[in-house]
C-alpha cells in the first residue's frame, strides 16, 4: 500500500544515434548510460611500480642456475608452493621458540624429498586467489597440519625460493596462528613467538570497518637481492587451550614508497575513505563519497579537495534534540571537531571509534542500529557510501546507507538533512531524482521532496534494489527505474510497470539502461537481455511492447563438469548501435546482436581481478569512450577494445598503486568498482584510496 505525507520499430530504434538518450543527470554511471561519444581523452595510461616485486617468481626446488626459468609468477603477493618440514616437539613453544633442531636453520637450501633431522621436506600448496570462485570466505592459509600433523608445543618449517630481477626492498604482511620467525638468505628478519591474527578470514574485513579496528598483522621488511633468494619461516603451535592450528597467511609486496613509471596521469588525489560509488561531475567540480558518510567536493582541474561534509544520524539531530542531551556537547562535539581537522587515516579511524562508542552510550536506541546479517558480513565491499550522489546541476543530493539523505549547494552549504527510518541496515542504492522528488532505497523505496527533504511517500512493494535507481524520461514523462526494471511514478511512488517473472535471487545487482523510450533490461546476470518499448504509454498502468528477449547459449550456464553456474553481474548493459555489451563478475564478456536476436560472441577477457567474500573481480559497467569500449577489473587493469560483434583488444592499461597494508591482502589498491567517468579530454577513475585523472 502506498502512503502519501515489431521489427520496424526495432530497426528504427537501432538506427538511432547514441545521443538518443535523454539529457542526463549526474548519478549512476555519470550519465546513466555509460556512453561518452564526444570524449577524446588519451586511451593509454599506466602507473606501474618498479621495485623488487616486478616479475617476482617463486619455486620449491633448489635452483640449478641463475635464471628464473619457468618458475611461476607470484600473483597478488601470494607464494603458493612451499616445502614444509616437521614436526619438532619442544616443552614450551614460546620459551623454546629459538631452539634450532636443524642445526643451522638459516642455512637450509632444500629440494622436495630431501631429508634432514630424520624428516622429509614435503610439498605444500596454498589455495589460490581464484577469480572464478565467488564468495570465498576462507583464508588462503599455508597449513602444515595435513602434512606434519598437530600436537601442542611443536615447531615446523616452510621454505621457498624467490627470484627478483633487480632486487630491492619488499614488505611482508602475515597472520599466523602461533609463533612465526623468518629468515631471508640466512639472515633472521622477523621474530614473533606468539599468535598474531588481525584478519583471519575475508568476512572479518566487514567487522574491521564497522567496528573501527586498527590492529595490525605482523609486518616486516626484507631486502631481496637480484636473482634467487631463500625464504625460510618457522611456525609453532601453542600449549593447552590454544588454537589447534599450524597456519600462516603471508603476502609479499612492494613498500608504499616504491618508485613508479607513469603515463598520462594528470593528477591523483588521496581521498579520506574508500567507496564503491561513482564520482559525478557538476560544472568545474567533482563530487564523490568516502566511508563512512562523507560527501567530498574536488576541483576538476587540479584534484584539490575543496570541501567535505558528513551525513549521519548525529548530523541530522535538530537543535532541540542536541540540547536535550548535554552529553552530546560534552563528549561528542569535541571529537567531531577534532575529526574534521585530522587527516591521518589511523587517527581518523580511532576518532570514529570513540565517537561511535560515545553515541551508543548516550542514545543506544538511535545509534546502535541493527544490521542485516548478510550486509554485516559484506560491509567490507558494500559500505555505507555505495550510493552514488546525484545532481541536477544546482544542488548535490546524497543518500548514506545508514539511512540519511541530504542536499547541498555546490559550495557545500547544506540545504536540508533527513533521517529515514528504514529498518535494519542493509544494501542501499544510488538515489534517483525526477519531477522534484528524490527517491532513496533501503529495504523499501522512499520519495522525498527535493527542495525540503520532507518524506512524501514510501513504497514497500519495491523491496529489492542493490546498486542504483535510475532517473529517466520515458514516454515523455519523468520516471524512476529500479534494478529489476520496475518503472515508478515519482509523484506518488506508484508502480507504472513491473516486468513479469522477476526473480529474488542475487544474480545481478544493477539496473538496465534507457535510450530514448527503450529499456534494455538484463536478468539472471548476463543470461538474458530484454528490450521494452515504452513509446506512447500513458495513464497509471503501462504495458510496453516487448521487442526482443535474448538468452545466452546454454554452454555459459554450466561449469566444465556440468554443474549450474550463475553468471552474476554488478554491471549494467552498454548499448552501441545494434550491439549490447555486458560483462559478468568472472570477466566473461557477452555481445548481444539486437537485430539477429542472439548472443554472437562471448569470451573470458584477460583480466585478473581479486575475488573473495568482500571483493568482486569485475564490477564496473562497460563504458564507451569515443568509439572504444573500456572494461575494468578491480586490480587497476583497463582493457580498451573495438566495438562490433567481436571486440578486439586495442590497449591494456594498468594502474598498480601499492598502498599501506596492515593485513595480508595484496598491496595493489582496489581499483575500480566504479566505471570510468569522462569529461572531454579526461577520464576519472575511482580507487580505494585515490581518485585518478587520466589526461594530458
Amino acid at each position: 500500500m502506498i502512503r502519501l505525507a515489431s521489427l520496424a520499430i526495432l530497426t528504427l530504434l537501432l538506427a538511432a544515434p547514441v545521443t538518443f538518450a535523454a539529457d542526463p543527470l549526474g548519478g549512476w554511471r555519470g550519465n546513466g548510460t555509460g556512453i561518452w561519444p564526444k570524449g577524446n581523452p588519451p586511451l593509454t595510461w599506466h602507473r606501474t611500480p618498479k621495485g623488487a616485486m616486478e616479475g617476482l617468481r617463486a619455486q620449491t626446488n633448489r635452483p640449478t642456475n641463475d635464471q628464473p626459468g619457468d618458475a611461476p609468477t607470484v600473483e597478488k603477493g601470494q607464494i603458493r608452493q612451499w616445502l614444509v618440514l616437521g614436526t619438532f616437539p619442544v616443552k614450551d613453544a614460546v620459551a623454546q621458540f629459538d631452539s634450532d633442531p636443524l642445526g643451522g636453520e638459516g642455512s637450509q637450501q632444500p629440494s622436495v624429498g630431501e631429508r634432514i633431522a630424520e624428516r622429509e621436506w614435503k610439498l605444500a600448496s596454498v589455495k589460490p586467489d581464484d577469480p572464478d570462485v565467488f564468495g570465498e570466505a576462507g583464508f588462503p592459509w599455508l597449513d602444515l597440519v595435513p602434512l606434519v600433523g598437530f600436537k601442542e608445543h611443536q615447531l615446523g618449517y616452510a621454505h621457498s625460493y624467490l627470484y627478483s630481477h633487480k632486487g630491492g626492498r619488499a614488505r611482508v604482511v602475515a597472520d599466523h596462528s602461533w609463533g612465526l620467525k623468518a629468515w631471508l638468505n640466512g639472515k633472521e628478519v622477523f621474530r614473533a613467538p606468539e599468535r598474531h591474527v588481525a584478519l583471519g578470514g575475508y568476512p572479518a574485513l566487514s567487522r574491521r570497518e564497522l567496528e573501527h579496528w586498527t590492529d595490525s598483522s605482523s609486518i616486516f621488511e626484507v631486502q631481496l637481492q637480484p636473482g634467487w633468494n631463500r625464504l625460510l619461516i618457522k611456525i609453532s603451535t601453542p600449549g593447552p587451550n590454544g588454537h589447534a592450528e599450524m597456519v600462516c597467511c603471508l603476502r609479499i609486496m612492494d613498500p608504499p614508497d616504491v618508485a613508479y613509471e607513469s603515463e598520462n596521469i594528470a593528477w591523483m588525489t588521496e581521498l579520506p575513505g574508500r567507496s564503491t560509488s561513482t564520482p559525478i561531475i557538476v560544472g568545474s567540480r567533482i563530487f564523490l563519497m568516502a566511508e563512512p558518510d562523507e560527501l567530498v567536493c574536488l576541483d576538476k582541474a587540479s584534484g584539490k579537495i575543496l570541501w567535505s561534509a558528513a551525513n549521519n544520524h548525529y548530523e541530522a539531530l535538530t537543535a532541540e534534540e542536541k540540547s536535550a542531551k548535554p552529553a552530546y556537547a560534552e563528549r561528542v562535539d569535541p571529537l567531531v571537531k577534532q575529526l574534521k581537522k585530522e587527516t591521518g587515516a589511523l587517527e581518523r579511524t580511532k576518532l570514529r571509534a570513540k565517537i561511535q562508542e560515545a553515541l551508543e552510550e548516550i542514545d543506544p536506541g538511535r545509534y546502535k542500529i541493527p544490521r542485516d546479517g548478510h550486509f554485516n558480513s559484506h560491509f567490507g565491499i558494500v559500505g555505507y557510501t555505495m550510493p552514488t550522489p546525484i545532481s541536477d546541476g544546482k544542488f548535490v543530493y546524497t543518500w548514506c546507507g545508514m539511512g540519511v539523505a541530504a542536499c547541498y549547494d555546490l559550495d557545500g552549504h547544506r540545504q536540508w538533512i533527513t533521517p529515514v527510518k528504514a529498518g535494519p541496515l542493509t544494501y542501499a542504492s544510488c538515489p534517483a531524482l525526477a519531477d522534484g522528488v528524490l527517491a532513496v532505497y533501503l529495504n523499501l523505496l522512499f520519495g522525498l521532496d527535493a527542495k525540503t527533504g520532507e518524506i512524501l511517500w514510501e513504497q514497500p512493494k519495491i523491496n529489492k534494489n542493490t546498486a542504483a535507481l535510475l532517473s529517466a524520461r520515458l514516454a515523455g514523462r519523468e520516471v524512476m527505474l529500479t534494478q529489476l526494471g520496475e518503472v515508478i511514478n515519482p509523484r506518488d511512488g506508484s508502480i507504472l510497470f513491473r516486468p513479469r517473472g522477476n526473480v529474488s535471487g542475487d544474480t545481478g545487482w544493477s539496473p538496465g539502461v534507457i535510450l530514448g523510450d527503450t529499456l534494455y533490461q538484463h536478468k539472471y546476470g548476463v543470461k538474458q537481455l530484454t528490450l521494452f518499448d515504452f513509446a506512447g504509454q500513458s495513464g497509471d498502468k503501462w504495458d510496453p511492447k516487448q521487442l526482443v528477449s535474448i538468452e545466452t547459449p546454454d554452454e555459459l550456464n554450466h561449469t566444465p563438469k556440468g554443474g549450474w553456474l550463475d553468471r552474476s553481474t554488478a554491471a549494467s548493459p552498454l548499448v552501441v548501435g545494434k550491439y549490447a555489451y555486458l560483462i559478468d563478475m568472472y570477466s566473461e564478456l557477452c555481445v548481444y546482436d539486437l537485430e539477429a536476436k542472439r548472443v554472437v560472441h562471448h569470451r573470458k577477457l584477460d583480466l585478473h581481478g581479486f575475488t573473495h567474500y568482500n571483493a568482486l573481480a569485475v564490477a564496473a559497467s562497460p563504458a564507451l569512450i569515443g568509439d572504444r569500449l573500456v572494461i575494468l577489473d578491480n586490480q587497476g587493469t583497463a582493457l580498451v577494445l573495438t566495438t562490433g560483434p567481436e571486440p578486439k583488444l586495442v590497449h591494456r592499461n594498468v594502474i598498480a598503486t601499492q598502498i599501506e597494508r596492515k593485513i595480508p591482502l595484496p598491496g595493489q589498491e582496489i581499483l575500480a568498482y566504479a566505471p570510468p567517468i569522462v569529461d572531454g579530454g579526461r577520464i576519472f577513475l575511482r580507487g580505494e584510496k585515490y581518485l585518478y585523472c587520466i589526461g594530458k
